[in-house]
Protein backbone atom coordinates (compact mmCIF):
# COMPACT_ATOMS: atom_id res chain seq x y z
CA UNK A 1 0.00 0.00 0.00
CA UNK A 2 2.39 2.29 0.93
CA UNK A 3 4.17 1.66 -2.93
CA UNK A 4 1.43 2.91 -4.04
CA UNK A 5 0.98 5.97 -2.40
CA UNK A 6 4.97 6.54 -3.28
CA UNK A 7 4.18 6.07 -6.80
CA UNK A 8 1.36 8.40 -6.80
CA UNK A 9 2.87 11.21 -5.00
CA UNK A 10 6.20 10.92 -7.26
CA UNK A 11 3.66 11.11 -10.36
CA UNK A 12 2.33 14.48 -8.93
CA UNK A 13 5.93 16.10 -8.55
CA UNK A 14 6.65 14.99 -11.60
CA UNK A 15 3.41 16.60 -13.67
CA UNK A 16 2.30 20.50 -13.04
CA UNK A 17 0.61 21.08 -9.48
CA UNK A 18 -2.64 21.81 -10.04
CA UNK A 19 -3.22 26.33 -9.24
CA UNK A 20 -4.12 27.20 -6.13
CA UNK A 21 -8.01 29.01 -5.46
CA UNK A 22 -6.27 31.95 -5.39
CA UNK A 23 -4.68 31.70 -8.56
CA UNK A 24 -7.40 30.79 -10.57
CA UNK A 25 -9.26 33.79 -8.96
CA UNK A 26 -6.41 35.99 -10.04
CA UNK A 27 -6.85 34.41 -13.66
CA UNK A 28 -10.50 34.86 -13.34
CA UNK A 29 -10.32 38.57 -12.43
CA UNK A 30 -7.60 39.11 -15.52
CA UNK A 31 -9.86 37.79 -18.17
CA UNK A 32 -12.91 39.70 -16.63
CA UNK A 33 -11.12 43.05 -16.98
CA UNK A 34 -10.24 42.13 -20.47
CA UNK A 35 -13.04 40.83 -21.20
CA UNK A 36 -14.61 44.20 -19.47
CA UNK A 37 -11.46 46.32 -21.53
CA UNK A 38 -13.03 44.91 -24.88
CA UNK A 39 -16.77 45.32 -24.39
CA UNK A 40 -15.79 49.36 -23.47
CA UNK A 41 -14.14 49.22 -27.05
CA UNK A 42 -16.44 47.77 -28.59
CA UNK A 43 -19.20 50.34 -26.91
CA UNK A 44 -16.56 53.30 -28.50
CA UNK A 45 -16.39 51.71 -31.67
CA UNK A 46 -20.52 51.51 -31.67
CA UNK A 47 -20.93 55.01 -30.47
CA UNK A 48 -18.53 56.64 -33.07
CA UNK A 49 -20.39 54.48 -35.89
CA UNK A 50 -23.72 55.78 -34.75
CA UNK A 51 -22.69 59.38 -34.26
CA UNK A 52 -21.40 59.60 -38.11
CA UNK A 53 -24.03 57.92 -39.77
CA UNK A 54 -26.42 60.41 -37.55
CA UNK A 55 -23.92 63.49 -39.11
CA UNK A 56 -24.48 61.28 -42.51
CA UNK A 57 -28.68 61.50 -41.98
CA UNK A 58 -28.77 64.93 -40.68
CA UNK A 59 -26.65 65.85 -44.00
CA UNK A 60 -28.79 63.83 -46.83
CA UNK A 61 -32.10 65.02 -45.01
CA UNK A 62 -31.26 69.04 -45.19
CA UNK A 63 -30.14 68.07 -49.17
CA UNK A 64 -33.79 66.52 -49.37
CA UNK A 65 -35.06 69.09 -48.19
CA UNK A 66 -33.11 71.64 -50.61
CA UNK A 67 -34.07 69.67 -53.84
CA UNK A 68 -37.73 69.51 -52.96
CA UNK A 69 -37.62 72.98 -52.19
CA UNK A 70 -35.82 73.97 -55.52
CA UNK A 71 -38.47 71.47 -57.43
CA UNK A 72 -40.71 73.63 -55.94
CA UNK A 73 -39.87 76.83 -57.09
CA UNK A 74 -38.67 75.46 -60.66
CA UNK A 75 -42.68 74.29 -60.72
CA UNK A 76 -44.42 77.77 -59.09
CA UNK A 77 -42.36 79.92 -61.22
CA UNK A 78 -41.84 77.83 -65.22
CA UNK A 79 -45.32 76.60 -64.69
CA UNK A 80 -48.36 78.11 -65.71
CA UNK A 81 -51.06 79.38 -63.07
CA UNK A 82 -53.49 77.60 -63.39
CA UNK A 83 -53.63 73.83 -64.07
CA UNK A 84 -56.26 74.13 -66.78
CA UNK A 85 -53.45 75.69 -68.98
CA UNK A 86 -50.50 73.22 -68.48
CA UNK A 87 -49.72 71.17 -71.26
CA UNK A 88 -49.39 67.50 -71.28
CA UNK A 89 -45.39 67.64 -70.36
CA UNK A 90 -46.26 69.85 -67.41
CA UNK A 91 -48.78 67.85 -66.38
CA UNK A 92 -47.09 64.98 -66.38
CA UNK A 93 -44.12 66.62 -64.81
CA UNK A 94 -46.20 67.40 -62.18
CA UNK A 95 -47.85 64.42 -61.69
CA UNK A 96 -44.17 62.56 -61.31
CA UNK A 97 -42.66 65.36 -58.67
CA UNK A 98 -46.15 65.04 -56.52
CA UNK A 99 -44.81 60.94 -56.45
CA UNK A 100 -41.40 61.57 -55.64
CA UNK A 101 -42.61 63.78 -52.86
CA UNK A 102 -44.77 61.14 -51.49
CA UNK A 103 -41.67 58.64 -51.43
CA UNK A 104 -39.92 61.02 -48.79
CA UNK A 105 -39.67 59.74 -45.31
Amino acid sequence: MSKLNNTGMFEMMRGTPPPTWEQTCLDLDKKLADSRQHVTQLENRLRALWDKLEYERKHYMEQVRRLEEAGNNLLWNFCPEYTSDFTESQSDALKQWNKAKEVRP
